[in-house]
């Protein structure tokens, strides 16, 4: 009769310890699947955030433009650096930096141009020579 007892609780603690082992597991995988579910949540914000922030860069970017000039960014025309209109001094796309340059024609024996925010020089001769 002892032996029949301990047979039967050797088998229960079996059977509850593979079902312990499963339900463990079990736990564990519907954790990470919860923890997974809320870093695309986070990520799909963070994306939403990221393309809200492109379309309000783009439109600065279209508004700094509208200044009534009618852009020419062909040619470097008197000193002034590439892609950048030679009539209002303003740059096709925003320079990286605290300052949005207005570049101004400086008159002198060589060709060049100065910002009229920061004072920066361009001296075109110069970027010329270093191309060849």
């Amino acid at each position: 009769m002892i032996k029949t007892y301990f047979f039967y609780g050797i088998f229960v603690m079996v059977v509850c310890g593979v079902a312990g082992y499963f339900l463990f597991h079990f736990g564990k995988g519907l954790l990470s699947m919860i923890e997974d579910w809320q870093l695309h949540r986070e990520l799909d914000e963070l994306e939403a955030d990221g393309a809200a922030r492109r379309v309000a860069r783009a439109e600065a970017a279209h508004k700094r433009l509208e200044n009534g000039c009618e852009h020419d960014f062909d040619g470097a025309l008197g000193g002034f650096p590439p892609n950048v209109c030679h009539k209002c001094g303003l740059a096709k796309e925003k320079p990286t930096g605290t300052c949005d340059h207005v570049w101004r024609a400086v008159d002198g024996p060589i060709p060049n141009s100065v910002c009229e925010k920061c004072g920066r020089t361009n001296n075109a001769s110069a970027q010329r020579s270093s191309l060849a």
